[in-house]
């Protein structure tokens, strides 16, 4: 299929009537490839019916024609799902993001043609840098712990974590990351399946707890329930919505290596975890490893080494949501306006109160959630201070 460029998510291209076409689009079965190609052409909910449309997009895809009027007549004849599926989304608090809405996420335009038209998303997608991690489902102790260490460290810092949901490495960097800051780390899940189905089963407060902190986000419809094939699908979101890949624990034949190859072919880095070379789960980052992935071996280090770029968006991302908390009262807030005063030197928990105008226990508390996540350390004489790298 020749690949075009995707159209960037701020350009306008018509209004409702697009958007749901692109949903009718989305929510039709079939070849998914030309489906996501299709909908980086589609400028009016009129070329659903355009056979000049479908011929001139054929060629330019080098796609079957039949293929391509296929899929159209199909999003044609599922128009008036498509309405129903916004306002049940509405009703649900799910949020639907289409190619042609400001808030569609930038770094999926590095898919290309295989951006996928529609978003679903339960909770608030963040402007921070994203880092992947994933990891193998049946993740032994060390896994899990390292998946932990280094999901807490990196979302302390500021970053996104995303994963991808599943038990095991997944879901304990999702944990982990939302136990962050204080309780106040964010976290991004991609699911394989549609946002109100509970997948894996029993998660249902585990994925309540992130759309509080971050977000869950999905292009399959509401109530598509998960298949085999809809992973390596949802695994390119995961590759492209990260500026890196940490891969924790993998098999040779592993959905974590398509992650992985698929963010190197966007450019991204790719780290890997080494772990022992009689482990079956190590095997796949150990050819990670063999083929040039970094070692994630601190994540410490691997922020002391993060590119300016992604510091300026760290920055930036700080500051757009400083003042919304503060506003809020929430625990961001509390969190931001600690470690404000502590940059200014060390100060003790009643100094720290005194200024901030809060209970002393309060301030112990959150001292201590800080203290956890390495971002300050305790001195002689009761004085705390900023964690210096």
């Amino acid at each position: 299929m020749a690949e075009e460029p995707v159209p960037n998510g701020n350009m306008p291209r018509g209004g409702d009537d697009v958007r749901q076409a692109l949903v009718a689009l989305n929510l039709v079965h079939g070849d998914r490839g030309v489906i996501c190609a299709l909908a980086q052409r589609l400028n009016t909910a009129g070329e659903l019916r355009n056979d000049r449309f479908a011929e001139e997009a054929a060629r330019s895809l080098e796609a079957p024609l039949d293929r391509v009027r296929t899929i159209l007549l199909a999003a044609r004849g599922r128009l008036d799902d498509a309405s129903a599926e916004l306002a049940r989304a509405s009703e649900n608090g799910v949020e639907i993001v289409t190619l042609v809405d400001r808030n569609y996420p930038p770094a999926l335009a590095d898919l290309g043609l295989q951006a996928p038209p529609v978003l679903y998303v339960r909770g608030r997608l963040s402007q921070a840098p994203g880092i992947s991690i994933v990891g193998s489902r049946k993740a032994d102790a060390y896994g899990l712990e390292v998946a932990a260490w280094f999901a807490r460290r990196l979302a302390a810092a500021g970053l996104v974590v995303i994963s991808g949901f599943a038990r095991g490495i997944d879901q304990a960097a999702h944990r982990s990351a939302l136990a962050a800051r204080a309780g106040t780390g964010s976290t991004t899940a991609v699911l394989g399946c549609g946002i109100d189905v509970d997948y894996p089963r029993n998660s249902r407060r585990t994925a309540a707890e992130i759309a509080r902190h971050g977000c869950l986000i999905t292009e399959f419809p509401l109530g598509r329930q998960p298949r085999p094939n809809h992973f390596p699908i949802r695994n390119r979101l995961i590759a492209a919505l990260g500026f890196a890949s940490v891969v924790v624990r993998a098999a040779r034949r592993s959905g974590s290596l398509i992650t992985a190859r698929l963010a190197l072919d966007l450019g991204r880095d790719v780290y890997a975890v080494p772990g022992s070379v009689l482990s079956r789960e190590s095997a796949g980052a150990h050819l990670l490893l063999r083929d040039g992935a970094i070692p994630a071996l601190d994540p410490d280090a691997m922020l002391e080494t993060l590119p300016t770029s992604i510091l300026a968006r760290l920055e930036r991302a700080s500051k757009d949501t400083a003042e919304p908390a503060r506003s809020a009262s929430t625990g961001v807030s509390e969190v931001d306006d600690l470690l404000g005063a502590l940059r200014e030197g060390a100060r003790t928990p009643e100094e720290l109160a005194s200024r901030l105008q809060r209970p002393v226990p309060g301030v112990l508390a959150t001292l201590a959630r800080l203290e956890i996540d390495g971002l300050v350390r305790r001195y002689e004489g009761a004085n705390y201070a900023l964690t210096t790298r």
